[in-house]
């Protein structure tokens, strides 16, 4: 043990630009970061690699690091037996998803921290996710795996290496029995399938799927309502809405700073995993513009004015974007920050109204949380906070929060991860836009355009796209998910500003992804052709909270198909469909991949805005008065028409007095018309 004053030296992880990682630089074991120095010291000294991969605001990987990754004894295990690799999942997310499948298949489950041990040549033969530092939770004890595993690499060595090949070789397979390589109906039928198995899973009683922990699933929210949107099915909108508004007044959001935590451990929805993602918040700003466009709805606009204030409050990165992420700890208290004591709520407003703010809150004197503590939830009614304070209940509710979030910035706050990551800065980008367009927002255009601005700039360089940005400089180079979600960005970004450089760059983007992400037998892989290691070469085969890259590959591809009519669009979309040939069994594996196939079917429209003068902004707000999913809107600027729009939109052309919009459908245009109301009705139509 260190003696009194005895300063620990910092381990290899201290020069790490992932701030998770330099959270670990002054453990006692000897960590390396992912790379050749690491397995090169593995195969030298015969060693079996010690895998740990985690991220910064992941509670359980900090309960690990406290308890064991800090303690001298099994400090002395992993330097002396193995060599010991720490990861960042969202600096290397396909490291990440490849051992988290052989450990998925190995046990049954899986989670952050991801505990894996390998052979030299990286393959997996034994992992788990969090190990105690003592046995409990029907969990051996850390220091009892390794000594397991140590005694296994000594004694049983063939048996351990023939099963890291059968795990190798599982995994592989497991990525590849799906895909098939064949063409993908378009069609409404996956949706329609997807809405039987959602009503399966669907909880009636507190809204969302399954039970307890509980997800927003964005993905399957999608799928409700737009199969509500393609056949006016009554029932899918009551489950989106039920959801809904169980999340907005639930303690999985913030009821006082706004934004969402990652899922609720509860059935209700009101206690939360407190760690807050971009990637969350990004989706279910969309989610809640659309469900504005459909219900108009004001607690759903309302909800998305607290989501982006949280984002530009709290995650604003001084290159422009938005940083990744905040800890579910501060103080190394998991949730201190967001809970409350009853006496700190009544006191913050004094006697009977302070009492009515903590009942309206569900806030109790013995707490509904830990220590005393309470989470915040929508319990009561706005009308009771108004009459208590004799104003409207609208501003009953603002004038609360904002008292509460005054008091709050003075605590301690959560650490925030600083890496700027591509794709969740894309799915943001677009997320803004539709609020914009949906709540006639137009600071939200506006801060849309800035983070698009300062993504690009800080990762878009010489045709590549890095993973993410850190320190002013880019690192590691984009997967799938990562350009396709940036090309995403600029073609929304492009469909409501009509600025050249936006349509641009998202058409040099998707020519990248055919040159990068291809390969020579056709597969659209989720990591560069050319990378190697275990990792490499795979397809993706679902998608969980976050769209997959061969789902924003598709939505690339086909809104630039609609834009342009060029052939290299359809065919990268029709080859992003073929990958994910598993929809026609499975439809709730891609569930945001089968929300959007009508985009390339009879669903689809173009809305082409001619315009010589004026907003474009405004020009597309005036006409899309409704929830038009698959209608790509083309702007088209007379003055000064790009080329890639030449072979579709040169026929578009301003009646005066102008705007003058053109909707096409199934390759052919109806008579162009001045009236945007025209525009919408026509619109609202279903087929």
């Amino acid at each position: 043990m260190l003696g009194m004053g005895e300063a620990r030296k910092p381990n290899r992880l201290i020069n790490a630009r992932s701030p998770y990682l330099r959270r670990h630089a002054y453990n006692p074991v000897d960590w390396y970061p992912w790379g050749e120095e690491a397995f090169r010291k593995a195969r030298e000294e015969d060693k079996p690699i010690f895998l740990s991969i985690g991220y910064l605001a992941c509670h359980w990987c900090s309960v690990m690091e406290r308890e064991s990754f800090s303690d001298e004894e099994v400090a002395k295990i992993l330097n002396r037996h193995f060599v010991p690799v720490k990861v960042d999942r969202e600096e290397h997310p396909h490291v990440d998803e490849y051992y988290m499948r052989a450990v998925q298949l190995m046990t049954g489950t899986g989670g952050w921290p991801l505990t894996v041990f390998l052979t030299p040549d990286l393959k997996p033969f034994y992992g788990g996710t969090y190990f105690p530092k003592e046995p409990r939770y029907g969990l051996p004890s850390f220091r009892q795996v390794l000594e397991a595993v140590v005694q296994a690499w000594k004694t049983r060595r063939e048996q351990v290496l023939a099963e890291a090949e059968r795990i190798d070789r599982a995994v592989r397979e497991s990525f590849a029995q799906w895909s098939r390589q064949e063409r993908v109906e378009p069609s409404r039928r996956p949706i329609e399938a997807a809405f039987d198995q959602l009503v399966m899973l669907f909880d009636d009683e507190y809204g969302g799927f399954g039970y307890a922990p509980k997800f927003p699933n964005p993905g399957y929210l999608s799928l409700l309502l737009r199969h509500h949107h393609l056949t006016g099915d009554a029932v899918a909108l009551r489950m989106f809405r039920k959801t809904l508004d169980a999340m907005a007044r639930g303690g999985i959001m913030d009821q006082v700073g706004g934004g969402f935590h990652r899922y609720a451990i509860d059935r209700a929805w009101r206690i939360p995993h407190f760690e807050k993602m971009l990637y969350d918040n990004a989706l279910l700003i969309q989610v809640y513009s659309e469900a504005y466009a459909v219900t108009r709805d004001p607690e759903y606009a309302e909800t998305v004015r607290l989501t982006v204030d949280f984002l530009r409050r709290e995650l604003r990165s001084r290159c422009g974007a938005f940083c990744s992420s905040l800890d579910a700890e501060s103080e190394g208290v998991e949730g201190l920050f967001y809970t409350w004591t009853y006496d700190e709520i009544v006191s913050a407003f004094g006697g009977g109204v302070g009492e009515r703010v903590a009942a309206f809150f569900g806030a109790t004197v013995s707490g509904n949380f830990e220590g005393g503590r309470n989470v915040l939830f929508r319990a009561g009614r706005p009308e009771e906070l108004a009459s208590a304070l004799g104003i409207s209940p609208e501003e009953a509710i603002r004038v609360v929060r904002r008292r509460l979030l005054e008091l709050r910035e003075a605590r301690v706050r959560p650490e925030r991860d600083e890496k700027v990551i591509a794709s969740w800065n894309g799915l943001a980008v677009s997320a803004l836009v539709s609020a914009a367009v949906h709540l006639g927002e137009r600071s939200y255009l506006e801060l849309a355009v800035e983070v698009l601005e300062g993504a690009t700039s800080a990762l878009y360089e010489g045709g590549r796209v890095w993973r993410y940005w850190l320190d002013g400089r880019g690192d590691v180079e984009g997967r799938l998910e990562d350009y396709a979600a940036l090309g995403n960005a600029a073609l929304d970004a492009f469909s409501v500003t009509a600025k050249d450089r936006y349509l641009d760059l998202a058409l040099r983007i998707l020519d990248a992804v055919s040159e990068r992400f291809v390969s020579q037998d056709g597969r659209l892989l989720s990591s560069p052709c050319d990378e190697t290691g275990p990792h490499s070469g795979l397809q993706e085969d679902y998608e969980g909270v976050l769209p997959s890259g061969a789902t924003l590959t598709f939505l690339l591809a086909a809104k630039a198909f609609h834009a342009t009519g060029e052939e290299r669009a359809y065919k990268l979309s029709e080859r992003a469909l073929a990958t994910c040939g598993r929809i026609e069994d499975e439809p709730l594996a891609f569930p945001f991949l089968v929300a959007n196939l009508p985009l390339l079917g009879r669903d689809s429209r173009e809305l082409f805005v001619a315009f010589e003068s004026g907003d474009p902004f405004e020009h597309v707000r005036a006409a899309i008065g409704s929830f038009q999913p698959y209608t790509v809107i083309v702007p088209v600027d007379r003055r000064s028409l790009p080329e890639p729009l030449r072979n579709v939109a040169q026929d578009k052309v301003v009646v005066h007095p102008g705007p003058t919009y053109y909707l096409c459908e199934g390759f052919s245009c109806r008579m162009p018309t001045n009236d945007p109301g025209l525009v919408a009705k026509m619109l609202s139509e279903r087929g």
